[in-house]
């Protein structure tokens, strides 16, 4: 396509270094004849990190972005795979694109502020608004994602949709973010795009209320020690029937969710009541209290939701036709996706994992490359803004 232009790859070479030089093999081959201007990067944690950039930046060369994050998994066109050794990525580029890159370090302090610094050098960079801006976090370290978006959302108003870095899905270790060859953690990634093309949104859910009402009656920042006056890990245990001493297995964790009533404001200015659906991420045990990814006021009333399969897939099939809709008659390039990962194999299965995604491909932008991470978190637009999620799977459509 004239003016922008994208190409994605997935590896699975045990090697690093044979990984990356193939992996940079191949987006070169496919920006023979357009200019690659950036490169969205993916990676599991077997790799050697520092080595996959080094080996992608000494191909790519010192003037093209590198930026991502590691994860649990990757969707490209027709593949699914999770765990294991595997590197993704997407060039992008083309004589008409424009890139800002940028970075956020120990963003578990002034979040808010990080957030407005990022949105400031993307805009800085580009002269104006993006098009569309990903990113990419570290979900760890007590992080309140949802004061970074609101950070960012400050200045710019276009598209800004994200996910959380990853890990082999279980007790969350470590993550990793990647900025030009630095390998860093406690910070946030984010890339503008500017140029002739518009970004189309879709977004679906994957958990349904159970009636199930409480409230938080005790919390700090992101730890919310009460729920109803108890403490919240014995609320959150009876609820999900899991035993003591399972209280730091994934799926526990996964399996429940907590939807937060909340008011919104969309672009006109209107308050709009709605809930956006949390999940712990971690347990004190010392204080019997949840970790959560964004903070809970206290007062704020709880609806217990529960992740069906039934939610998950009709979910997806709606916001693939949706934007299969809004994309008629105009030509997608690239396609961008950050599905939850507790909603892929630990909850679909491979084999459901692909089916899900393979429709969806053949649905919205069956011709445009792909690239998808399984994100701890995400973040999309919601009544104008963008929010953190759980057990969502925003999908960027970019079309020209």
């Amino acid at each position: 396509m004239p003016g922008v232009h994208a190409s994605s790859a997935l590896v699975s070479e045990t090697s690093s270094k044979r990984a990356a030089d193939d992996l940079a093999r191949s987006l070169l081959e496919a920006f023979v004849e357009h200019p690659i201007k950036a490169v969205i990067v993916y990676a599991t944690v077997n790799h050697d990190q520092s080595e996959v950039l080094r080996r992608l930046r000494g191909h790519l060369g010192p003037a093209v972005p590198l930026l991502g994050c590691s994860v649990q998994g990757v969707v490209v066109r027709g593949d699914v795979r999770e765990g294991g050794f595997l590197i993704g990525a997407m060039g992008l580029g083309g004589a008409d694109l424009r890139v800002a890159p940028a970075i956020a370090r120990d963003i578990q302090s002034t979040t808010r502020r990080k957030g407005e610094m990022l949105a400031r050098d993307v805009q800085s960079a580009l002269g104006g608004d993006p098009q569309f801006t990903f990113a990419c976090w570290d979900p760890r370290n007590g992080v309140d994602v949802e004061e970074l978006l609101d950070g960012m959302s400050q200045s710019i108003k276009t598209p800004l949709v994200g996910g959380g870095a990853g890990q082999p899905f279980g007790r969350i270790v470590k993550t990793y973010q990647y900025f030009g060859e630095e390998v860093t953690t406690r910070a946030a990634i984010a890339l503008g795009l500017a140029g002739p093309f518009c970004a189309e949104v879709g977004l679906a859910h994957g958990t349904a209320p159970t009636g199930v009402t409480m409230t938080a009656t005790r919390s700090e920042g992101t730890t919310l020690f009460e729920i109803d006056g108890r403490p919240a890990i014995d609320v959150w245990r009876e609820v999900t029937g899991w035993k003591e001493h399972e209280v730091n297995d994934q799926d526990y964790l996964t399996s429940w969710a907590a939807g937060t009533d909340c008011k919104l404001r969309n672009p006109e200015g209107t308050e709009i009541a709605t809930q956006l659906v949390r999940m712990a991420i971690a347990f004190d045990v010392e204080s019997g209290a949840l970790i959560m990814p964004t903070a809970i006021a206290s007062g704020t009333r709880i609806v217990l939701h529960h992740r069906t399969t039934q939610a998950l897939t009709d979910g997806t099939v709606a916001m693939g036709r949706e934007l299969a809709v809004r994309t008629r008659g105009m030509r997608p390039w690239a396609a961008l996706g950050f599905e939850c990962c507790a909603r892929m194999s630990p909850f679909l299965g491979e084999r459901g994992a692909l089916a899900e995604n393979l429709e969806l491909q053949n649905v919205v932008a069956p011709g445009a490359p792909w690239l998808g991470m399984m994100a701890w978190g995400e973040a999309a637009p919601v009544h104008g803004a963008p929010r953190f999620l759980n057990f969502s799977y925003p999908l960027v459509v970019l079309a020209a």
